[in-house]
């Protein structure tokens, strides 16, 4: 083999009031020479772009573009994500991906970015969060940024190993938010 591959992706999160946010996701794949470094082929260039709607997550908007990809037929593709409107990025989301874009319903390249839309979930809910409190080690240590996670979107709970019901992380948490209301939880 005389190139190499790399798959460029990303995904921007950007608010655009306190019901909702818009995403921008590219995937970008390239081959290389390794003999003549410029030598750059393009494979495929692809967006989506959506508006996302708080606080259930839903899609209300969405369109896809193909800027490049390998064949004529490849372009009929972006159409197919229209049919993700009306989904939420939550539970359920990868089923529903797969679903309308899975196999011959669509593009290989554009389902890959559209199930890498759902990080909007998790970065979404750091902006939340992040408007409420700084996100410092010390509101880390003390609890307060898990808390606050938790004020902004309660199915944190069990939602990944450090976030555990059971973990130090999530008593620190219920024990401030206990504090604060002055209940049981």
């Amino acid at each position: 083999m005389n190139r190499t591959a790399r798959r460029e992706k990303s995904l921007d999160v950007l608010p655009i009031s306190d019901t909702g946010f818009r995403l921008h996701a590219t995937l970008v794949d390239t081959s290389v020479s390794i003999a003549d470094p410029s030598d750059v082929e393009l494979i495929h260039d692809l967006t989506i772009d959506a508006t996302v709607g708080l606080p259930g997550l839903v899609i209300e908007e969405i369109s896809a573009e193909s800027r490049h990809q390998p064949y004529g037929e490849c372009a009929f593709t972006s159409a197919a994500v229209s049919r993700l409107r009306g989904l939420s990025l939550t539970r359920g989301y990868r089923r529903e991906v797969l679903g309308n874009l899975g196999g011959t319903r669509g593009c290989s390249h554009f389902l890959t970015l559209a199930l890498d839309m759902s990080a909007a979930h998790i970065l979404s809910l750091y902006l939340r969060m992040r408007e409420e409190v700084a996100a410092s080690e010390q509101n880390r240590a003390d609890g307060t940024w898990a808390a606050t996670g938790l004020r902004v979107e309660p199915h944190l709970m069990n939602a990944c190993f450090a976030l555990r019901a059971d973990s130090p992380v999530q008593r620190q948490a219920l024990e401030l938010l206990r504090a604060e209301s002055g209940e049981d939880l």
